[in-house]
């Protein structure tokens, strides 16, 4: 009997732009690498190779930041893969970048071929412009999900989501989400056991809040409605006052019907739902900073019904409030903790 040949490893291609963002691709190939040597340490070896493949002519990349890469392969001769990851190019090309029709072809080939695809952060607008998301749900980053609607309208956005697996399409949100696909990946690869490994030997935190818990409202403001902007500044600046739709319209001399058209013509949201963010994320800086009861914070923030406030805020940022202060609180924060003071200090402020 012929002696059995070896399966061919998994092959993961890891794509990156001109101007991407290096600590994705880089951080991925680390972390896959080490993994592996792992889960082989546990006793369950398998073969994967992970590539970085240059989305460019050559294949030395100079990324965002000045960090050049030199990849394995470019488009042109990347072998076949079984996983392609979609790296985020810099917001600042990120609209040529995800329009680039030699990446648009690689990535249609790829998935036909049988490849699952992914997208990091703000890789989703380069898996978007492929058209195979039209239809299935996909994460990117918070501060982006605006513009991702107005350009993809027929993909469902997760706007909470960390992650989201549509079968042969796996999309994350905001960059250091990579961390937490780098597990889920490794599990497919490996299993549940050497996924677990992974987090407490690399210190990824398994249970990562939604993004809204991370997002920072700032209103839309590039749009030269003058009175818009007065009615933008006066709920920003009127949170806790309870100034209704009506109060702020005759405060720049607009019917009521007229003002919610314009306001949301030009900021691309309601004046209620827009007042609700200006006092969550109000609520979110209060929890962050004090230690004011959960009812306090409400009342300061303009809301005397507590039970709509928590529901309200637990579906902006999907954390009830106390959750939320247990992460991002003071009490919370690594950065004040403090380490025992010297001897040599304790005896200069006894002398002192």
């Amino acid at each position: 009997m012929a002696p059995r040949k070896p399966s061919r490893p998994v092959r993961i291609h890891l794509l990156v732009f001109p101007r991407s963002t290096p600590i994705v691709p880089v951080g991925l190939l680390d972390l896959l690498r080490k993994a592996g040597a792992l889960a082989e340490a546990m006793g369950q070896p398998r073969a994967v190779e992970v590539a970085l493949v240059a989305a460019a002519r050559r294949r030395r990349v100079r990324t965002a930041g000045g960090l050049e890469l030199t990849c394995h392969h470019t488009l042109a001769d990347a072998p076949r893969a079984d996983h392609v990851v979609v790296s985020p190019a810099d917001p600042e090309v990120l609209d040529e970048v995800s329009r680039e029709p030699a990446t648009t072809r690689f990535l249609r080939r790829a998935h036909a071929a049988g490849a699952t695809l992914a997208s990091v952060c703000i890789g989703a607008f380069t898996l978007a412009q492929t058209g195979l998301l039209d239809g299935r749900p996909v994460a990117t980053h918070w501060a982006f999900q605006g513009q991702f609607r107005a350009r993809f309208p027929r993909v469902e956005l997760r706007p909470q989501e960390i992650l989201v697996d549509a079968g042969r399409l796996l999309s994350t949100g905001g960059a250091t989400s990579f961390l937490n696909f780098a597990l889920y990946l490794i599990e497919r690869l490996h299993d549940a056991e050497v996924a677990r490994a992974a987090a407490r030997m690399f210190l990824i935190d398994e249970r990562k809040s939604p993004q809204g818990a991370y997002a920072i409202f700032a209103g839309q403001k590039q749009h030269g409605d003058e009175a818009i902007l007065r009615a933008q500044e006066l709920l920003e600046h009127s949170v806790a006052d309870g100034l209704g739709v009506e109060a702020i319209a005759a405060r720049v001399a607009m019917a009521r019907r007229t003002f919610i058209r314009r306001f949301k013509a030009a900021t691309g949201t309601t004046p209620r739902d827009y007042q609700q963010r200006v006092r969550i994320e109000a609520a979110k800086r209060r929890l962050e900073a004090s230690r004011a009861r959960v009812s306090e914070v409400a009342s300061a923030v303009g809301y005397s019904d507590q039970v709509a406030f928590r529901r309200l805020f637990q579906r902006q940022t999907g954390l009830t409030p106390t959750e939320y202060r247990q992460r991002y609180g003071q009490v919370a924060s690594p950065l004040l903790a403090t380490a025992p003071a010297s001897a040599s200090s304790r005896r200069r402020r006894s002398t002192a």
